[in-house]
């Protein structure tokens, strides 16, 4: 029997379980992206400091190159082995206790970045960035399971945002935090990097009051009266009426054990092999649809096309406050647009705009406004890419995968985000060194892409049952969705 929610509306206890969701854990992962960022310089001219003192070595440009390079990508690989082991420890250990570990994972990383300096130790800055990495990648796994399996069905589309949200109000935190005038100086950068981590002593304050999620309890640990309780605590207790309680209480009679899902079974079981292409690359497509590159390197973008270095630092942070005020809508629109038009709206949307800055940049030699069309183009990329790219994979998934397979699906969904995460870090400063103006132009063909796919295999999956879209995908590629 299908566990689901009862249609009980926005309550306190769920609002409750929002907040500490998108304070506790969300937003210190978004710092923990662009804190090391805007310090860069400064990291840079530390590690050679401590190299020279140590080890009596001086690096070339490139080496520090190769190094820094190693630095920001630690949290990059540690997320990418966090997201495959997300899924088996939440299914082990619960959700509630995989957010724990999360939380903790975070206040670890912040001694290490704490003391790094004092220690003149680079050792400690790696395990920092380590820590933090896995704390990403675990939570990005199993945060966007936890707030489906705790909320109704109409409102899961707004919870599910809520991970996003956080995380893009994080980034725009630690852009401003690390400025130059605040925690990102020469001799304060080493707090910029620790701050984040002591948010995650939200989390740890409201552990004990955060519930398990329901559906968990139900249907991997055969506990319906544990499952109840959860219901009444988020809810109410004149949520559960006498049909709902009647049945879970029945249901435990006739409840099995569900198969266990490997990653493996997963990905070689024909009937997942369509909605788990839709999880991957829509994730793969979020990380290649160019919005990293745009926040990695944006100042030295701006600079290209002949914006002043103070202008570029102050155009980057407004691009982030654009990008959260568009990410904080999604609250609204999730909750009332279907999940299909918003996403192709969004995907073809950031195709156009990415292609307008792509010829914007290319023209600025010839007159030096088409800088500010170029500057126009992104903030109109920003607010289409929030509409649908930037907030709806870290929750479809949820609405694709019944909970047997869910977490398994979501590993290596989130895989696929990891992966562009890494492929645009890495490359980018390549195509761009390359290409020039064209640096773009991929990710626009990607959004294109993407758009196609969604037109042809994604179901509507907003107020609809797992069961019902499960038995519309069911033919996989054959499946016809319109």
């Amino acid at each position: 029997m299908d566990f689901q929610l009862p249609d009980a509306g926005w309550t306190p206890n769920l609002l409750m379980f929002g907040f500490v969701i998108c304070f506790g854990i969300a937003l210190p992962l978004g710092m923990q992206v662009s804190v090391i960022n805007a310090p860069a310089k400064h990291i840079q001219r530390w590690c050679d400091e401590v190299l020279s003192t140590r080890f009596n070595t001086t690096l070339t440009p490139d080496e520090m190159e190769i190094l820094w390079a190693s630095v920001v990508t630690a949290s990059v690989l540690m997320g990418m082995i966090g997201c495959f082991s997300g899924g088996s420890i939440s299914t082990k250990l619960g959700r509630k206790r995989l957010f724990l570990i999360s939380c903790l994972l975070l206040l670890i990383a912040v001694p290490c970045f704490l003391f790094c300096r004092m220690a003149s130790s680079i050792e400690l800055l790696y395990m920092g960035r380590i820590t933090v990495g896995l704390a990403l990648g675990l939570a990005l796994t199993s945060i966007p399971m936890y707030l489906a399996e705790v909320s109704p069905l109409k409102q899961r589309g707004a919870m599910g945002v809520l991970l996003p949200v956080g995380v893009t109000a994080g980034v725009v935190l630690g852009q401003i935090v690390t400025m130059e005038q605040l925690l990102g100086s020469e001799s304060l950068w080493h707090y910029g990097l620790g701050v984040g981590g002591f948010l995650g002593l939200i989390g740890l304050v409201f552990y004990c009051w955060m519930p398990e999620s329901p559906e968990y309890l139900y249907s991997i640990k055969h506990q319906p009266e544990e499952a109840l309780k959860v219901v009444r605590k988020l809810f109410g207790n004149n949520s559960i009426d006498e049909t709902f309680e009647k049945r879970i209480r029945l249901g435990k009679q006739t409840l099995q054990k569900p198969d266990t899902f490997s990653l493996k079974k997963v990905f070689v079981d024909s009937k997942y092999r369509l909605p788990l292409a839709l999880l991957f690359f829509m994730n793969a497509g979020c990380g290649l649809s160019g919005v990293n590159a745009i926040f990695s390197y944006s100042v030295s973008t701006l600079e290209r096309i002949g914006i002043s270095s103070s202008d570029a630092t102050l155009i980057s942070i407004g691009y982030g406050c654009i990008n959260l005020a568009a990410s904080s809508c999604g609250l609204f629109l999730m909750d009332r647009f279907n999940r299909r038009p918003m996403m192709l709206i969004s995907c073809i949307g950031c195709g156009i705009t990415l292609l307008i800055n792509t010829l914007a940049i290319y023209f600025v030699d010839y007159a030096n406004w088409f800088a500010m069309i170029s500057v126009g183009a992104i903030v109109a990329f920003l607010l289409f890419y929030q509409a649908g790219i930037g907030q709806i994979p870290f929750f479809i998934g949820a609405e694709l995968f019944d909970i047997g397979p869910r977490s398994s699906a979501l590993s290596l969904g989130s895989f696929g985000s990891w992966s562009a995460n890494l492929i645009m870090v890495m490359l980018f400063p390549i195509v761009q060194q390359l290409w020039g103006a064209f640096a773009f132009l991929p990710s626009s063909i990607v959004c294109f892409a993407l758009a196609i796919f969604v037109y042809f295999y994604l179901p509507e999956t907003r107020a609809s049952n797992i069961s019902d879209i499960s038995q519309l995908i069911s033919r996989g590629f054959k499946s016809k969705i319109r």
